[in-house]
Formats: C-alpha cells, sequence, structure tokens
C-alpha cells in the first residue's frame, strides 16, 4: 500500500517568534520560537525605551487639520515603508488542505476519473480507461444474502424431485422439458385406469390417477410397485440416480434425483415386509434371486421357516414362523439384516425406501414402507 503524502509544513504553520525586542526585568522569559497560535496582529506598537537614569522625554504631537478631512478617492497605500515589519510567509496551497494525521484518507473519492454505471444502458466510451472498481450493488433486506446475483444461473438443472401424496398424487420438482414429455409418452400410459389431471404450477408438474393407485391394501398394489420400478429404471438410463430422501415443507418424503453416468444395465425390483415383520414380499425379483433367496434363508434360520411360496406371477412371498405368543421366532431386525446381506451377495444392494399409505381395518391409515433394490443381473 502506498503511504499517503503529507505537504511539508507543520500541523499548524510555521513557529512563531516573539519579536526580537529587549525584554524588561529580570524574571521575563528569553526569546524563542513558540508553536501557540499566532496573536492578533493589530498596529504596530511602540517598543519599550532602554532603561536610563534620565530619559529624554517624547517631543510633543502637533495637530494635524488634514488627517480629520474626509478624501474622497483614496488611492491604495503603496508604500513600502509601512507594511508590517515581519517575515513574510508562504501561503499555503489552496488544492492541499491541511489534514489530520490520525484520519486515514480515501482516494477513491478524490480521483478525477468519471465513473462509469454498470447497471445503466448508455456505453462507455471505448477510449475511456477505467481506473476504479465498480462498487457492487448490495440490498436493503438483511434477509437477502448479500453475494446473490441478481439473476440466477438458467443453465440446466442437475438435481429432480419426486414425491408420492395421499392415494393418487404424484409431484415432479424442477424436471427438463424432455423428460417430461417422455415420462408422458411412457409412464404415465401405464395406470391403465387413466388421469384425472396433469397440471404445471410453476417448477412443479402435479399429476392425478384416477382410483388409488398409492393405496397397497387394495388390489392395485402390484400395478402401483411395477408403475414405480418403470420410474426408478428411466431415470437411471436417463442419467439420474436416488439420492436421498428430504421432508422439507412437507410431511410426505420428496426423493431428490441427481444426475450421474447413464446406465442400462441396471434392474430394479421391489420388496416389503408385513406389519409384525416375519413376512417378506418380492416382487417381480431376478431370476437367480427368485430361486436362490428361499434356500439361503432355509440355511441361516433352520426350521424357522414356514413357507417359501410363489402366490401370484413373478412374486414370491416368504414367511417366518411363530411362536407360542404369536410373535416371530427370529426378530424382525434380525431378519431384515440377513435378507440385506443375501441381497448383496447376489448383487444387489438397497437403493430407496418410499413409505405409502395403506388403508387398514375401520379406515384407520398405516405406513408401509417399498425397499427398492437395484443391481446388474449375471
Amino acid at each position: 500500500m502506498q503511504q499517503q503524502q503529507y505537504p511539508n509544513y507543520p500541523y499548524y504553520g510555521a513557529p512563531m517568534y516573539h519579536p526580537q525586542t529587549p525584554y524588561v526585568g529580570h524574571g521575563g522569559p528569553p526569546p524563542g520560537p513558540s508553536h501557540c497560535y499566532p496573536q492578533y496582529y493589530g498596529p504596530q506598537q511602540p517598543q519599550n525605551a532602554p532603561q536610563h537614569p534620565n530619559p529624554p522625554a517624547p517631543a510633543p504631537y502637533s495637530f494635524d487639520a488634514a488627517a480629520y478631512t474626509t478624501q474622497q478617492n483614496p488611492q491604495p497605500a503603496t508604500n513600502q515603508s509601512r507594511r508590517h515589519r515581519r517575515n513574510q510567509t508562504i501561503p499555503a496551497p489552496q488544492t492541499a488542505p491541511l489534514k489530520s494525521a490520525m484520519k486515514k484518507t480515501m482516494a477513491v473519492f478524490n480521483a478525477p476519473a468519471q465513473f462509469h454505471n454498470p447497471f445503466s444502458t448508455q456505453q462507455q466510451p471505448q477510449n475511456q480507461i477505467p481506473t476504479q472498481m465498480p462498487r457492487p450493488r448490495v440490498y436493503s433486506n438483511p434477509n437477502v444474502p448479500q453475494h446473490m446475483r441478481d439473476e440466477p444461473d438458467r443453465g440446466p438443472l442437475l438435481h429432480m424431485i419426486i414425491s408420492f401424496h395421499g392415494y393418487n398424487e404424484l409431484h415432479v420438482e424442477h424436471i427438463l422439458p424432455l423428460a417430461l414429455e417422455e415420462l408422458r409418452t411412457h409412464i404415465w400410459p401405464l395406470w391403465t385406469d387413466g388421469l384425472e389431471s396433469d397440471t404445471i404450477v410453476g417448477h412443479t408438474c402435479i399429476v392425478k390417477f384416477r382410483n388409488t393407485p398409492w393405496d397397497l391394501s387394495g388390489p392395485n398394489s402390484r400395478r402401483a410397485c411395477k408403475f414405480i420400478v418403470e420410474f426408478f429404471r428411466l431415470f437411471q438410463r436417463r442419467g439420474y440416480t436416488y439420492h436421498t430422501a428430504v421432508n422439507m415443507t412437507t410431511t410426505t418424503p420428496r426423493l431428490l434425483f441427481q444426475v450421474t453416468k447413464p446406465n442400462e444395465r441396471i434392474v430394479f425390483f421391489i420388496a416389503y415386509f408385513s406389519q409384525e415383520g416375519r413376512r417378506l414380499t418380492l416382487i417381480e425379483p431376478p431370476n437367480h434371486i427368485d430361486i436362490s433367496i428361499g434356500a439361503r434363508l432355509r440355511s441361516v434360520f433352520p426350521r424357522k421357516i414356514q413357507s417359501d411360496d410363489v402366490v401370484e406371477e413373478n412374486t414370491r412371498v416368504i414367511e417366518i414362523k411363530r411362536k407360542s405368543n404369536n410373535s416371530p421366532e427370529v426378530e424382525p431386525s434380525v431378519f431384515l439384516i440377513y435378507v440385506l446381506k443375501i441381497l448383496v451377495d447376489l448383487g444387489f444392494e438397497l437403493d430407496a425406501i418410499l413409505p405409502l399409505g395403506r388403508r387398514g381395518a375401520l379406515g384407520m391409515r398405516t405406513v408401509r414402507e417399498l425397499f427398492i433394490f437395484k443391481g446388474v443381473p449375471p
């Protein structure tokens, strides 16, 4: 940083000196410099005469009548002998005022260059060289971050949000136009009952299906699971992978998908547990999982598997035996951990958990969690 240059004169001007006249008495101050403010400069005072035994009397003044007459046009006195007899000082330049040594100065306000407003519509002259940085815009609202840009970047987004509401409503947020057209062409027709509405509100596409696809207790639960699997599969092939779930501004989980490398070989399937945690249902699992998962569970829990059957097409149900008090012989958490371990050994891992509603007895609603697995078949 360049040091501030100050003019080479003292704080209050040059030191003032008392007149070099003989002083009266023996206790007076000797002549020398004084750093006080300068005294008032009036008419020249007569000097004290030296002390002599018999000083001569002063000559009497005579009356001058011309001094009391009024002059019409007085001429300025040019006699140099009547000028105040003191050392002539050079006045300070007018362009450099006195400055305090303890006060910092900002040279940005003293620069003679013209300031160009970057937010104005007028063009800056090409021959003008900018010498100052433009002052950044500051928002008056303290809740707005001061580093926020005036216009956000409108480039392609890297995330999409999916959420399931009620029994028949689906929200897709921040989706690209091309992806939305593909959903309308390939995914919405999978629900054969049709749509009630398909609207866009702001940055959210709100789709309402007929009947209740998200009611897992009804006859349409298997079709709803197939719908969700195709949803995940299409996003994976287009380069969007499930990342996490958030509950921001709503109690319904919002599934966050982010941009990754597309992969067309990945396969998805859904599994869920019963309310008491002793029955496992796998919907359309891959062939090697469908064949081997029952045998592996029987080897881990010998004589504790009650049934291992295919109840519907490509739907397998594995059930644990009950105790005398109707509790399962294997704790639900232990059953879950070994199911996850066996599926990892078979090349599939848990990708997401989606809670959906389920109507129980007397209209009571319960929640059933769908375990979505993904992997590459051998």
